[in-house]
């Protein structure tokens, strides 16, 4: 063949190789990015369960309370403990009896972990001396060393209960009622802080409902998992 015959055989083998040079840039290019993107994923998902979907909120201030068996039990303590928080009084003849009952079903799934433990706070320290606390106690079945009914100075339980787990407590107008507070759970994780999912609507909850108020069920499966991805981190 001569040079100009051969021209356009030429030209034509450079175009072919221009084109598959181009496609083949083109998907070492979104392959390494498609990498990119699966690593990234990957470390999304290397990241502790606990931290994705249970978000950290103020650290328990400092408490110091005794319990039925008369032992102090402070937040220093509970440190390296995932535990559950709630208030309550054992004259109460409202919600607190089936608060109790609930964290007794709380107790019984949770009770293998040795570094679980519930606080129940007494709102009513005057009255729930502690032979008052250890016959609730013993009623609700609570395990010695697991389940914490505590007491301690009136004005420091409302604040804490207040500032520190945002939970209303107050007395009550109603003689017979002697105080109102809310049906709440508390989950602390190992570091003290207070910990919580979101709920149906996608909101951080703060605390979980611990007993049916307003035809809304209590959340005893939701915080019996959340303390359970807690005590596994």
């Amino acid at each position: 063949m001569s040079k100009s015959k051969d021209t356009p055989y030429y030209i034509g083998l450079g175009i072919i190789i221009l084109i598959f040079g181009y496609f083949a840039v083109t998907n070492v290019v979104h392959y390494i990015n498609k990498d990119k993107v699966v690593d990234s994923n990957r470390s999304e998902d290397r990241a502790p369960v606990a931290d994705k979907f249970l978000k950290k909120f103020n650290t328990v201030p400092d408490f110091e309370f005794v319990d039925q068996n008369g032992d102090t039990i402070t937040n220093e303590s509970l440190k390296g403990k995932v535990y559950i928080v709630d208030f309550f009084f054992t004259s109460c003849p409202t919600i607190c009896a089936p608060m109790s009952h609930n964290l007794k079903t709380v107790q019984d799934e949770l009770k293998s972990h040795p570094d679980f433990k519930i606080l129940s706070v007494s709102i009513d320290p005057d009255y729930d001396k502690q032979p008052v606390l250890k016959n609730y106690a013993d009623r609700h079945d609570a395990i010695d060393g697991l389940w914490h009914f505590a007491r301690g100075d009136k004005e420091a339980t409302f604040k804490l209960a207040r500032e520190g787990f945002s939970a209303y407590v107050g007395e009550s107008q109603d003689s017979l009622i002697k105080f109102e507070h809310s049906g709440n759970f508390a989950l602390v994780d190992r570091e003290g802080k207070i910990r919580s999912r979101k709920d149906a609507y996608g909101n951080w909850m703060m605390v979980y409902n611990g007993v049916e108020e307003n035809g809304i069920a209590p959340q005893l499966k939701e915080i019996i998992q959340d303390a359970q991805t807690l005590l596994n981190k």
